[in-house]
């Protein structure tokens, strides 16, 4: 079992809660154009941020609440990925709905963990 001091969970903590911040403006935001590619590489610096923190220790990616967190992530940037390279690609936020939502409900178990 992995074992994280507390300055190791605040800051994982600190970086997932900037991912679900920064995923719920993409989320709301715009859905093409200058302020859609904006939102979309405030998430992506949010989720470097984040994998960056679990290098920290590499056991801290097996665990099984940054697992499915990750994989959240990685499932919602999917619907977004376009806003990389393409300002006139039309986001289809609806679409990216329920993935955002299994984001945010492993945020909130990855929360309990880290608590």
């Amino acid at each position: 079992m992995t074992i994280m001091n507390e300055t190791q969970k605040s800051l994982i903590l600190e970086a997932a809660t900037t991912v679900v911040e920064s995923a719920k403006t993409l989320q709301n935001g715009a859905d093409i154009g200058i302020d859609a590619m904006k939102n979309f590489s405030r998430f992506s610096a949010s989720k470097h941020s984040f994998e960056v923190y679990l290098l920290m220790d590499a056991s801290f990616a097996a665990i099984p609440e940054i697992e499915k967190f990750q994989s959240a992530i990685f499932d919602f940037e999917g619907h977004y990925v376009k806003l990389r390279n393409l300002i006139d690609e039309k986001m289809d936020s609806k679409a990216a709905k329920p993935s955002f939502e299994v984001l945010e409900n492993s945020f909130e178990s990855l929360k309990k963990y880290l608590a």
